[in-house]
């Protein structure tokens, strides 16, 4: 009996704290309109680094230190352009699991639902947008968002840990024109 007792005091005391949790991650994203962050993506064995803005309405402008390609989004495509090639690819933002990464909203919604999960000191949660699975972490400390795990357009794994630099930040709506890039 003393054994279930002590069972169910831990169980409402830890299932407090997650969502105590749970609540300043979404305090902290209703806070946030954008983040300028830099950013190192692994896809699959392949390592770089760059900088971002991320504009809680979809839209991203993201600059490759090495490589020099450029990834936009204006809300509705999404363009990626490397250096060894004079044309673009275009997307549909909705078909890329940017569409829900880039969406606050859908974010606070997956955080109030879903549970909090903690794995080798990692604050995350999981979620499926379209067949991919996305894993969104938090930073266990200020709670911002910290970056994502998932499958990219060509079955690729990828991992984008962020480190954000500012936050709501006056942003060139310029910076997500993407009929400019050719």
């Amino acid at each position: 009996m003393r054994f279930i007792f002590m069972f169910i005091l831990f169980f409402f005391f830890f299932s407090k704290a997650y969502s105590e949790i749970a609540q300043k991650i979404i305090n902290t994203l209703e806070k946030a309109d954008n983040y300028n962050f830099k950013f190192t993506q692994r896809i699959n064995e392949k390592k770089e680094t760059g900088n971002c803005i991320l504009v809680f309405n979809r839209k991203i402008n993201c600059k490759y230190d090495k490589s020099g390609k450029i990834l936009i989004s204006d809300g509705t495509n999404l363009i990626i352009k490397t250096d060894n090639s004079d044309i673009p690819n275009f997307y549909k933002l909705k078909n890329t699991t940017f569409y829900k990464l880039l969406d606050k909203q859908y974010l606070i919604d997956k955080v109030k639902s879903n549970d909090i999960k903690r794995e080798n000191g990692k604050i995350f949660i999981n979620t499926v947008y379209q067949n991919f699975y996305i894993k969104v972490f938090f930073d266990k400390e200020k709670l911002y968002l910290k970056g994502w795990k998932t499958t990219d357009l060509y079955n690729n794994s990828v991992y984008t840990e962020i480190r954000i630099q500012e936050i709501n930040k006056i942003i060139d709506k310029s910076l997500f024109i993407i009929n400019q890039i050719n």
